[in-house]
């Protein structure tokens, strides 16, 4: 079976919280992903469209939230509420602090987001400072060791799903401290429409590959920069 496989390396920065050092430990990495489609594509038109929605989505998320990113545990929590609430950084939430956890809560997230019939099939992640690589390679859907509720965030969890598995453009869960505050911070996101606004740049990405598309050859990559010139600010997550 036929597939072409598209490739990009994108260097990002992470600051890793370190409690027991005290400190913010700033990574520089590369990261490259690889993502193809295959199935029941109709036509190449059809499979170029696919292709270049997924590989555009994982791109911006590499570029325009995860770089820079603050990357913590949920044992940090209440250390993150305290110090860096009011910070412009975006939040990385994972289960425990390790590269092999992160990349394979992108992978997840990064295969969410993506068309039904688009895969990304590895992530690499290397370390720039170390000279160390880490790659994760999964071909089976949903077949991850990461947990499948929120609970692991805490009693509480504001959302029902962990953000890995979510449509949407947020890395990051938080949890109440009861089920009160609960109940007010998920009213407050269906208010103020928070869901809507993290699929936004997602619609406006695919709407912008099947204008540009009709007038390209398949196989051509749209140009992302074309789409940031017109987008709108982002939604920026906050700790409450």
């Amino acid at each position: 079976m036929k597939s072409l496989r598209l490739h990009k390396m994108i260097p990002i920065k992470l600051l890793f919280v370190n409690p027991e050092a005290r400190m913010l430990e700033q990574k520089d990495y590369e990261v490259e992903f690889s993502i193809h489609t295959e199935g029941p594509i109709k036509d190449a038109t059809s499979g170029a469209i696919s292709q270049n929605k997924g590989f555009q989505k994982v791109v911006y998320m590499l570029k325009d939230i995860i770089d820079e990113s603050i990357v913590y545990a949920p044992e940090q929590i209440p250390l993150m509420e305290k110090y860096f609430a009011d910070y412009d950084n975006n939040f990385v939430v994972i289960p425990f602090i390790s590269e092999t956890m992160l990349i394979e809560c992108l992978h997840s997230k990064f295969n969410r987001i993506t068309d039904e019939n688009t895969y990304v099939d590895f992530i690499s992640l290397k370390d720039k400072a170390n000279n160390l690589g880490y790659t994760y390679l999964n071909d089976e859907e949903d077949d991850y060791d990461l947990p499948v509720d929120n609970f692991w965030v805490g009693e509480f969890p504001f959302w029902e799903t962990p953000w890995w598995k979510r449509y949407d453009s947020t890395t990051f869960d938080n949890t109440g401290k009861n089920v009160e505050e609960q109940k007010v911070v998920r009213e407050d996101r269906e208010d103020k429409q928070v869901d809507r606004l993290t699929t936004l740049i997602f619609d406006e990405i695919d709407q912008n590959i099947e204008s540009a598309l009709g007038e390209q050859k398949p196989g051509e990559i749209v140009d992302l920069e074309e789409i940031r010139k017109t987008r709108k600010p982002k939604w920026k997550p906050t700790l409450v």
